[in-house]
């Protein structure tokens, strides 16, 4: 799946969550353990399309949509965290596609 991609499933799923667990979704984002860290002002009143942004160039394409799934499931939005899944099942069959050819 390419970047394109990955960012238009992520942003296509950010505008389907309220703006109340959008606010929900970035305040995760900013108090993630794991490393890497996001900066505050890199998501502070920032957009949804913003933050995809955010998301895919602090983790990159492969782990951006894991990260989102994890934060999903963070703030109790588990229908998207499923949705999302799919597309990340879906890359990693493509990348092994991809990998068996060569």
């Amino acid at each position: 799946m390419s970047s394109q991609n990955i960012k238009m499933a992520i942003a296509d799923m950010f505008e389907g969550l309220s703006s109340s667990n959008f606010d929900n979704f970035r305040h995760e984002l900013l108090h993630r353990k794991e490393g890497p860290r996001v900066a505050r002002i890199r998501v502070e009143g920032k957009s949804r399309l913003e933050i995809t942004n955010v998301l895919v160039s602090t983790f990159t394409e492969t782990g951006a949509v894991g990260v989102a799934v994890e934060m999903l499931r963070e703030i109790h939005c588990n229908e998207e965290a499923d949705q999302l899944g799919k597309c990340r099942f879906m890359q990693n069959e493509n990348r092994a596609e991809s990998s068996a050819e060569h």
